[in-house]
């Protein structure tokens, strides 16, 4: 059965008068919270959180300010503390634009706990976005029966939600009024700015969960945004995991096996607007790596994250 059957075979949750808007700091998501206080108006209590993980890029974090700013949003920006040992999760701090973190502290602080993230090890959005934004909502008395989570995942991306979080209270309101990415950039491009960064760079700028494609692309054009990982491959390749070492890419890739690939293999760079034909090798990925969002992707990287060869041309 495919995800969206199972999705549409998931009872949806209602949308409760405290709504959580999880602002990933891309267009969809800030549309997502446009389009939510244009519907309801007053007639819900809303909040918009977005959670820094000190690896977006400037214009992102530029971006989640201009439209709370522009728009009246009070976006309220929260990082994770990881607090160590068995049995003390994650909890919150707010910062703001001027504080929030750009050297990736939150996610070193927590891959020292939990090790490095990658297929398999799916830590990285649960204690950098999720957790974070759990420990505010109760920091406010929010109670998970009394709120709802509204996430940015789209109509055409519907194969991303994870129906087993209907009953965390999470909603998904673009998927359900069948909202397109064509949607989305229709907005924005009627809005006097927008997020002015190529798709390619959005959320963590180095994300595994990008494509191959999009890392090479990245690796050739901008090799420095690869400096954080390396860095964190080199501290803790068995943090958290015993005498086994991981790896944050597909295929058990390191950092240098990406910036190798970028200048050795021929391949057709990542250009937003154009698509060339699909290639399982370059393209898997998808949208999670163009918006990083709690409540979705549950499933991905399941596959056995064995190594293979890229051969392409």
């Amino acid at each position: 059965m495919k995800s969206e059957e199972k999705a549409s075979l998931v009872l949806r949750p209602p949308l409760r008068d405290r709504i959580c808007v999880s602002f990933s700091g891309g267009k969809t998501s800030a549309f997502l919270r446009y389009k939510l206080g244009e519907v309801l108006g007053s007639q819900k209590e809303i909040v918009t959180i977005f959670a820094n993980t000190g690896c977006e890029h400037e214009k992102t974090l530029e971006f989640v300010q201009r439209c709370s700013d522009h728009y009246g949003w009070n976006v309220v920006w929260v990082e994770a503390v990881v607090n160590p040992g068995h049995g003390n999760g994650t909890t919150h701090r707010v910062v703001n634009f001027d504080s929030a973190d750009r050297s990736g502290r939150p996610f070193e602080d927590m891959i020292k706990e939990y090790g490095l993230p990658g297929p398999g090890f799916l830590h990285c959005t649960r204690e950098l976005k999720d957790r974070p934004i759990a420990s505010y909502l109760r920091s406010l008395g929010w109670q998970p029966r009394a709120r709802s989570i509204a996430i940015g995942i789209r109509g055409d991306e519907i194969d991303r939600i994870a129906p087993t979080n209907f009953q965390k209270g999470f909603v998904y309101p673009l998927s359900d009024w069948g909202v397109t990415k064509t949607d989305v950039l229709d907005f924005w491009a009627k809005q006097p700015f927008t997020l002015d960064l190529p798709e390619h760079y959005g959320n963590c700028t180095w994300c595994w969960k990008k494509s191959p494609r999009k890392l090479m692309t990245l690796a050739k054009t901008d090799p420095s945004v690869f400096d954080f990982p390396a860095r964190m491959e080199s501290l803790y390749r068995s943090a958290g995991a015993g005498d086994q070492e991981r790896f944050f890419f597909r295929g058990r890739k390191l950092t240098g096996d990406i910036l190798r690939d970028a200048k050795t293999l021929s391949f057709d760079a990542f250009v937003d607007g154009q698509f060339p034909d699909w290639n399982v090798d370059l393209d898997v990925g998808g949208s999670c790596g163009e918006s990083c969002e709690i409540g979705a992707d549950l499933y991905m990287e399941e596959e056995e994250d064995e190594p293979f060869s890229l051969q392409y041309s």
